[in-house]
């Protein structure tokens, strides 16, 4: 992907002007200009692209410029990338890892070469980055699984757990571990891991986990597109809207829409604006040496800044659309139709 100065990042910053302007300000453009790589796991993602252009019109604004790629969830194509970004000369790296493990040598061989890194939403483990921007994965688990608890508190759980190698799924399976496996009244039917966080998988996984309890009272599955995959699911075997529990993360407007309509029970959201526009503001920090924002925490001796989560149900499915989620993101029409309910 080319360089931000080109007419993709006149493209990003044309399209979120107003946003610009109330990002501006954390920073002087006058400070010397950081070149930043960033690597993103992929673009089949709403979220993503979204990231792009907040962080990208953040950096520009702070004076910075941007390479930006994606690896379509391959550790070697990100290995391919990052290589070529150090070969390019930049000051500092956001690392979304795709292998947890595999992104460590990664991180070593960028700090050989005095490049800053950051890991950004998905950490790396085996390496210390100078900084991690994203959110606390054990709470994303934890809201999905307590949420389940609370509105079934006994009867048979299906688990629909992400991809093995990844650090997302290693936290939130902490927390359905803590939460539902080997608990009084819940009963875990089907618990299953899902290569790649493939959504055609989910699918099948779940109809499986039906044919074999037909009763299961909650689907606890870790992320969005797996939610959808639930829903189809159960529409296929009959199920009604509300009868059993569904959970999913990032709060895609199409899973919104089955929030809505009563399919899908909840899906946390971590607010990707904030996360992108703290990755920038690190970033510029860190490659102009001087101290980057303070972090919410440390994590393996890594400062760590962790965004704040919201769970979000129908019961506050119009706060999130009007006031938390970030602009651009959905609309009520988008929700509920274009004659459904406004929100207002």
């Amino acid at each position: 992907m080319a360089l931000h100065t080109s007419s993709l990042g006149r493209r990003a910053v044309a399209a979120i002007s107003l946003c610009t302007a109330a990002f501006a300000g954390t920073a002087s453009a006058a400070d010397s200009s950081v070149l930043i790589g960033v690597v993103f796991p992929t673009q089949n993602q709403a979220r993503w692209a979204t990231e792009e252009k907040i962080f990208v019109a953040r950096a520009q604004a702070n004076g910075d410029k941007v390479i930006f790629q994606y690896s379509n969830e391959s550790a070697a194509t990100q290995k391919n990338q990052v290589e070529s970004m150090i070969q390019r000369g930049v000051k500092v790296l956001v690392l979304v890892a795709i292998d947890p493990v595999a992104a460590a040598d990664l991180v070593k061989e960028a700090q050989a070469k005095g490049i800053k890194v950051i890991g950004y939403d998905r950490f790396v483990v085996g390496a210390k980055p100078s900084y991690n921007v994203g959110r606390d994965f054990y709470e994303t688990g934890n809201l999905q699984a307590s949420t389940a608890k609370q509105l079934f508190p006994s009867g048979d759980f299906a688990l629909i757990r992400g991809d093995k190698a990844t650090l997302a799924q290693v936290e939130m399976s902490k927390a359905y571990n803590d939460v539902l496996v080997n608990k009084p009244g819940i009963n875990v039917v089907y618990d299953t891991l899902t290569p790649g966080w493939e959504t055609a998988t989910a699918q099948r996984e779940v109809e499986a986990a039906l044919q074999k309890n037909p009763n299961v009272k909650a689907v606890v599955v870790m992320w969005d597109n797996g939610g959808q995959a639930a829903v189809q699911a159960l529409k296929s075997a009959g199920k009604k809207p509300g009868e059993v529990y569904v959970s999913g993360s990032d709060a895609s407007t199409p899973s919104l829409r089955y929030i809505a309509q009563g399919w899908q029970t909840q899906s946390v959201w971590a607010p990707i604006d904030k996360t992108a526009l703290k990755a920038a503001d690190v970033a510029h920090a860190l490659g102009t040496g001087v101290a980057p924002p303070a972090p919410t925490t440390t994590v393996n001796g890594v400062p760590t800044f962790y965004v704040p989560q919201v769970n979000v149900t129908k019961a506050n499915l119009c706060e999130f659309i009007t006031k938390i989620a970030p602009a651009g993101w959905v609309t009520a029409k988008d929700v509920f139709g274009p004659e459904g309910k406004s929100c207002e």
